[in-house]
């Protein structure tokens, strides 16, 4: 029987257990149904016994990583054959591997990570690798404790957004307001209304991160973007990536990052080549986006000049 998960990431004292707290004393999130919490590390924060017994939920603790593997959390399910799982996970551990130290029946619903905003930078500075390799698996990124006016959102985004395309965030502020996405915070350095929609070499990035958190803004646009062919495993024949490379968290850590574009004469390019192309956006399922996601209908695609860097910025 297959297992609804939902994980909770962050470091020590980032408020997983009190969002664990408030989503299970929620009567429309539990509905009666009996919830096992694996908790693999222990704050400040104690589980309320009370929320804990009104929502018929149970706690375990599995606090050492080597016992963090499928043997013992399939023990666990058939010890209290809890409805669904929510899974404190240690901030310290990598979400890369994560899905190997699992049972193969337990569905990941929802990936949350936690961050306290006021100690950002210092992960970033400090533990640069594990946070990118945990943004870069996370559905949804809280970031808590901030405060009116020092928040960049701006640059937030584009450090995420190179990281996962399709991550979502939200900001929690010490007066309480809540604010999901970016609101008001979309200005580009391109022209969004033009028609086609022109993307220079130096401005790939930051088109990169807009189209793949904003889709809708570009659906059925038509766009005449400069970038490198690029072809994978994932990508089907008669398609190529418009595509440039970039350095998402280190200089050891360049990655391709791209769009779909369907060609029919794709064959005729070579990766590497440096292209320029006109077409239509569109919407389509993909394996490589794991999903829908935008496709360029190229109506022309000709050879253009190389950018004077081959890294893409995304600021």
């Amino acid at each position: 029987m297959e297992i609804p998960v939902y994980l909770m990431t962050g470091f020590l004292e980032s408020g997983k257990t009190s969002f664990i707290l408030e989503t299970l004393n929620d009567k429309e999130f539990s509905k009666g149904e009996r919830t096992l919490v694996i908790a693999c590390e222990q704050g400040e924060v104690d589980y309320d016994e009370k929320i804990l017994k009104a929502s018929k939920s149970i706690v375990e603790f599995v606090e050492n990583e080597e016992d963090f593997n499928p043997e013992n959390l399939t023990a666990l399910i058939q010890k209290h054959r809890p409805s669904r799982v929510m899974l404190e996970y240690n901030g310290m551990w990598s979400l890369r591997d994560m899905a190997e130290k699992a049972p193969k029946n337990w569905i990941f619903y929802q990936i949350f990570m936690f961050v306290d905003h006021t100690k950002f930078d210092v992960y970033l500075n400090n533990m640069r690798q594990l946070l990118s390799d945990n943004i870069a698996v996370t559905d949804i990124v809280i970031f808590n404790r901030c405060e009116q006016g020092k928040v960049d959102k701006k640059r937030i985004r584009r450090i995420l957004k190179s990281l996962n395309p399709r991550v979502d965030m939200m900001f929690e502020y010490m007066d309480g307001e809540v604010e999901q996405g970016f609101q008001g915070d979309d200005e580009m350095p391109f022209d969004v209304n033009a028609d086609p929609i022109d993307i220079v070499h130096d401005d790939f990035g930051l088109w990169y991160v807009d189209i793949m958190s904003n889709a809708k803004r570009y659906k059925d646009r038509n766009v005449k973007v400069r970038g490198m062919v690029f072809r994978a495993k994932t990508v089907p024949k008669g398609y190529f990536v418009i595509s440039r490379r970039a350095m998402t968290c280190c200089a050891d850590d360049i990655q391709v990052v791209g769009i779909l574009v369907r060609f029919p004469e794709e064959r005729a390019l070579k990766d590497g080549d440096w292209v320029e192309v006109t077409g239509k956006i569109v919407g389509e399922k993909q394996e490589v986006y794991r999903g829908v996601g935008p496709v360029i209908i190229a109506r022309s695609v000709d050879p253009t000049e190389k950018a004077d860097s081959e890294l893409v910025y995304f600021n």
